[in-house]
């Protein structure tokens, strides 16, 4: 049974099978199991390490799983647990911002306020992004708080700013 692509790969699959064909024809007879490993044994993309792996799911893990990751590790000896503050540290200011996003996807809990402050000012995800200077027909924000797609940094940091600004009033 031949592979079925996705759309989204279908020029690394022509490149494989224009310029690879003896690679394209096994992975397309499912001797070699994705495109991804295809395209490794072609030279055409590097084979992703442990460490990468490792990286891309830290950098998807929410505050709560992070920490049980880090206990776990303590718990077997890995890393050294942290050690508590020391009185010559600088004090922790009590007003210091909240991280919103974990890297370019927004925290559950800051879905939460920014649908609040929608609700109570009676406002749409476009609405938002209008009021923060970007394009009001920009749907990122919309797919962010529906589906929990990313966002541009740039969007991030000024919906710091917005939800600052809301947050009180």
């Amino acid at each position: 049974m031949s592979k079925k692509i996705k759309r989204d790969e279908t020029g690394d699959a022509q490149r494989l099978k224009l310029d690879f064909p003896d690679i394209h024809a096994d992975l397309m007879a499912g001797r070699i199991p994705s495109l991804r490993k295809a395209l490794v044994a072609a030279g055409l993309k590097d084979e992703r390490t442990r460490l990468d792996k490792l990286k891309n799911s830290w950098a998807k893990a929410n505050p709560a799983e992070r920490e049980a990751f880090l206990k776990w590790l303590s718990s077997n000896g890995a890393v050294e647990p942290a050690a508590p503050q020391a009185e010559t540290d600088p004090p922790i200011v009590a007003h210091q911002v909240a991280a919103i996003a974990s890297g370019r996807y927004l925290l559950p809990e800051t879905i939460a306020e920014i649908r609040t402050i929608m609700n109570r000012r009676r406002m749409r995800a476009n609405d938002i992004m209008a009021e923060m200077g970007f394009a009001g027909d920009d749907m990122s924000l919309t797919r962010a708080l529906s589906k929990g797609a990313s966002l541009r940094l740039s969007v991030i940091a000024a919906l710091e700013s917005w939800l600052r600004s809301n947050a009180a009033g």
